[in-house]
């Protein structure tokens, strides 16, 4: 977990001129800036007690609620639609330091273990001299060391604020998500958002099992992803007066937010948070389409550093400004997987066809509530998994089950009935299937 900014990679984006700093957020957004963000550990630690790494959601008292793509694109500024999926790769020392112009170090044991030091960087590319001062280390031009130059600051500033892993370790794999990043791929630019979203789940699942004791994603966008949430605002009026860059202005609009202190304060203070305390979409959210599920699963697979992570946001429609229903669930526990040292992404073509051809839905204006069958699922039944080769986004199934079963109501859309039709198609021809579809199986059909 990144607890403090290192003063020198401050001190490198201020040493590049106004042109360079333009190249440099056109590949990285707004992500320079979280410089300005103070960490708040307290409220990292509290967040991954209601964690639930198995529906990839923070399960709060009558709520779910989860980053989204279209939350990290609102802070970075970064594009992900209609762009690919980065593949990262492994990256030897001896490679990382030929691409960026360096000689061999074999007396560095560090590039035996695959990783560099901030230090390191900063002395070689953090000033405007270090060619001139490290000029024997370098087996390039000046030309080539300029033109490398913001891609070694990229990569220095995703492996210690984005990517983070201890000790300050920066994995020279990161070099080949910077790469790709400034070069594109056969002339393809590809999108950093779904990797950087990844590997938040990630490091929330590995700490909640207890796997780490180290939160390697990007706590600082996970900070202020929860305090925009839970900071519900009387006007508007630091929204629309709000810069741009929703990072650099994250202060402005958090001027009135009364802040807990301390883990066990914020604890409390999201444990009794109910869904009517919630700031449920960010008000500037772009209304432009959002992501919610594969064609073929009820979810969506990301590409991560280290391994796939699967991502449910039929979930929290309401973060959509949707109504939010019952949402289609599948056991994703198969698409949580490690890369390993030498990074091979399993069914990676999959993966990238799914993603060229998602599902989406539109960001209304809202505030929208979720119907009334879903906070009795959400109580008695939020751990059940939905029939296979299902279309939308409800399990009307379920949805009807609950309404003429707890509620004693027979209300059913023709919508309803068919997609149970469905739901009944497929159970015949697996022979088998849940009791409460049997149960609503006998409502005639609506006229």
């Amino acid at each position: 977990m990144v607890e403090g900014f290192p003063h020198k990679l401050r001190t490198w984006w201020e040493n590049f001129t106004p042109s360079e700093k333009l190249a440099i957020t056109r590949r990285l957004g707004c992500l320079p800036m979280l410089f300005k963000i103070t960490p708040d550990k307290h409220v990292i630690r509290a967040l991954i007690q209601f964690w639930d790494p198995d529906h990839v959601v923070f399960a709060f008292k009558d709520f779910e609620l989860t980053p989204t793509l279209e939350e990290i694109r609102y802070f970075t500024s970064l594009k992900y639609q209609r762009m690919g999926q980065i593949i990262p790769h492994s990256q030897s020392g001896k490679k990382f330091l030929r691409y960026l112009g360096l000689k061999n170090e074999k007396k560095l044991r560090c590039f035996e273990n695959n990783w560099v030091s901030l230090d390191y960087l900063y002395e070689r590319y953090g000033r405007s001299d270090s060619y001139k001062l490290f000029r024997k280390e370098f087996s390039c031009t000046l030309v080539h060391w300029q033109v490398r130059r913001p891609i070694a600051f990229a990569v220095a500033l995703l492996g210690t604020l984005v990517f983070p892993r201890e000790h300050g370790y920066i994995s020279t794999c990161i070099c080949s998500v910077a790469r790709v990043l400034f070069e594109g791929v056969d002339g393809e630019e590809l999108t950093v958002v779904p990797m950087i979203l990844a590997e938040i789940f990630r490091a929330l699942g590995k700490c909640k099992r207890g796997e780490s004791n180290f939160f390697e994603g990007c706590n600082l966008l996970l900070q202020i992803w929860a305090m925009e949430h839970f900071h519900q605002r009387k006007n508007m009026d630091d929204i629309c007066f709000s810069n741009i860059d929703h990072i650099n202005s994250f202060y402005d609009r958090m001027k009135e937010f009364v802040y807990p202190v301390g883990t066990d304060d914020w604890y409390e203070f999201l444990a009794h948070r109910t869904s009517d305390q919630v700031q449920w979409k960010y008000p500037l959210l772009p209304r432009s389409p959002a992501y919610i599920r594969c064609r073929r699963f009820y979810y969506i697979e990301l590409i991560g550093l280290k391994g796939l992570q699967p991502y449910a946001p039929v979930r929290v429609l309401q973060q959509f400004s949707q109504a939010q229903v019952i949402p289609l669930r599948a056991n994703m526990r198969n698409s949580e997987i490690s890369f390993g040292p030498n990074f091979e992404v399993p069914r990676a073509r999959e993966i990238l066809h799914e993603w060229d051809n998602i599902l989406t839905i539109d960001i209304k204006n809202g505030p929208e509530k979720e119907i009334l069958e879903y906070q009795i699922w959400l109580r008695e039944d939020r751990n059940s998994i939905s029939p296979e080769g299902e279309q939308g986004f409800e399990d009307i199934g379920t949805t009807i089950w609950i309404r003429h079963s707890r509620l004693g109501t027979k209300i059913v859309t023709p919508e309803m009935w068919a997609q149970m039709e469905n739901i009944m198609r497929y159970l015949d021809n697996a022979g088998a299937g849940p009791s409460n579809v049997g149960a609503s199986s006998s409502f005639p059909p609506p006229a």
